[in-house]
């Protein structure tokens, strides 16, 4: 893991742990991501 990279202040691995809990790559963000649209779905 490697925080502070060129992704900021949180890692990849961080990031995705957190999008699976929060939704968003950081917990602050999840009042501002919107769903996805039934075309971004796979």
């Amino acid at each position: 893991m490697v925080a502070g990279g060129p992704n900021g202040e949180v890692s990849l691995s961080d990031a995705r742990l957190n999008f699976s809990i929060y939704g968003a790559s950081h917990p602050r963000y999840r009042d501002v991501v919107r769903p996805p649209r039934s075309d971004e779905l796979p």
